[in-house]
């Protein structure tokens, strides 16, 4: 192996460069999808903030142009925290594990918190513009909370401790759950479901004579096809061509200006005061939010990466993945460069497994991926110009990817299996990640002691438990 790769390669790892550069357009392929998929997440959240704060069910075209920069916003920092993410990796852990703001992460501000602070800050006293922005900002303020926390908690160790000691069927179940509730948003983006007259929800009885869903629907069967076919673009392939559809059929505007100067109207830096005041006058609110966030990213971070390295071989003796404590560093630092530049939570994504089966093993791997991520920075205006309907099919099927750790929940054992359950049915209806998440561990802190099995409770589920207990007390006094 050449000398200049060593910066990049773990010890004792042989490489071959041009295979891992093939792996890393291999995972940029798999995993360019978040581009087009981050800034619509979150952008729709604050549309509905938005809507919500105004009263109103349309926005006007002035409204609607914020509503864009937004999108625009989150685009290029999307891309901004993917390069530094996917670099960071390669150059400091060494690994081939691709970085980006986190499905499941970006939901969850997106449709909960955004909303969720904005109906809060609107009652009072701000203005429903004003609201909606200052909402957004706090969220992504909550997501940079989020990552110094991760920090910390990588340079004590906490993060490994802890692990071993809340239950891993709950985690299984929050990944469920998480699934369940990406799905359930690719189906309303897709128009296939709507608010109930009676029920909650119900099916769109007009989603087969509507244009959008008809493409939506077909752009799904095309993305199963493409996925079961093995083909790493599956994702990316299917938003672009249904996005073409759209513009042919008259259902999609093409932007003005294709490639811009980026444009970070969502980063925290010029408005870090605002959203600090913000943040502090939503505390009982924001912090178990940031920790809700924390939770996910921590069974998701080293879940993701235990399985990455032990699919690459790049475990040591004990079955330890090689430098994981430099990639929990790598996964908190990206986080908070990533809420900077003004997009939600950046994890290790696990499309890095299409990169590692085509051959990658060291970080030039990610390297590559994040480099082509750079490339893609001046086309965020087209990113946000993406319609919901060609992202549906993507949503749905991302969901599945979240839902195949159900098979790994021990169903014998009831009282793991109920709060696990309650992650998975309570995250998509109530339409809260934070909300499943608490209900989950309350449920388990409670079976356990009421079965007499004390020795399974362990302090820090205790104190995960309180806290959403008193999260669940003070919530009334917020709304």
């Amino acid at each position: 192996m050449s000398g200049k790769l060593g910066i990049l390669v773990p010890a004792k790892i042989e490489v071959q460069p041009r295979r891992e550069i093939i792996a890393g357009i291999t995972t940029f392929l798999t995993m360019a999808y978040i581009i087009f998929v981050n800034p619509l997440i979150v952008g729709s959240g604050f549309e509905l903030a938005l809507k919500n704060a105004l009263g109103v069910q349309s926005l006007s075209p002035e409204q609607m142009a914020l509503v864009n920069s937004v999108k625009v916003g989150i685009a290029a920092a999307t891309i901004v925290a993917a390069a530094f993410g996917s670099i960071l990796m390669a150059l400091y852990a060494k690994l081939p594990f691709a970085m980006a703001p986190g499905m499941g992460e970006n939901s969850f501000i997106g449709f909960s918190v955004i909303p969720a602070f904005t109906a809060i800050l609107a009652g009072m006293g701000l203005t429903g513009e004003a609201a909606a922005l200052t909402a957004l900002y706090a969220a992504i303020f909550a997501v940079f909370v989020d990552g110094l926390i991760f920090l910390f908690a990588a340079w004590s160790g906490i993060r490994e401790r802890v692990l071993r000691t809340i239950s891993p069927n709950l985690a299984y179940g929050i990944s469920a759950g998480i699934g369940l509730f990406i799905t359930f948003i690719g189906l309303s983006l897709a128009g296939f479901v709507q608010p109930g007259v009676g029920t909650p929800v119900t099916f769109n009885v007009k989603a087969f004579v509507e244009p959008q869903s008809i493409i939506a629907f077909a752009g799904l069967v095309l993305a199963s096809i493409l996925y079961i076919k093995k083909f790493s673009p599956a994702f990316l392939v299917t938003i672009v061509i249904l996005t073409i559809v759209g513009i042919v059929a008259g259902l999609v505007s093409i932007p003005q200006r294709i490639f811009e100067i980026p444009s970070f109207s969502t980063s925290l830096v010029p408005v870090m005061p605002n959203a600090i005041k913000a943040y502090i006058d939503l505390i009982f609110l924001a912090f178990p939010i940031a920790f809700s966030l924390f939770l996910v990213e921590f069974f998701d971070g080293i879940g993701t990466i235990a399985g990455l390295a032990t699919k690459a071989g790049l475990v040591n003796g004990s079955g330890r993945p090689i430098n994981i404590d430099k990639a929990l560093y790598t996964d908190a630092s990206a986080t908070v460069v990533g809420a900077l530049a003004g997009t939600t939570t950046t994890v290790v994504y696990i499309e890095s497994a299409s990169g590692i089966e085509a051959g990658g093993r060291s970080g030039l791997t990610a390297l590559v991926t994040g480099i082509l991520f750079l490339c893609f920075l001046p086309i965020a205006p087209l990113a946000a110009s993406i319609p919901g309907f060609a992202t549906a099919p993507v949503l749905i099927l991302v969901g599945l990817l979240f839902l195949s750790v159900i098979r790994k929940i021990d169903l014998e054992d009831l009282t793991e299996a109920i709060p696990s359950f309650m992650a998975i049915i309570a995250i998509p209806l109530t339409f809260s990640i934070a909300t499943g998440i608490g209900l989950a561990f309350i449920t388990y802190t409670l079976v356990k002691l009421l079965s007499g099995r004390f020795k399974d409770i362990t302090p820090a589920t205790i104190v995960i438990t309180l806290i959403f207990i008193l999260y669940f007390v003070m919530l009334p006094s917020l709304h």
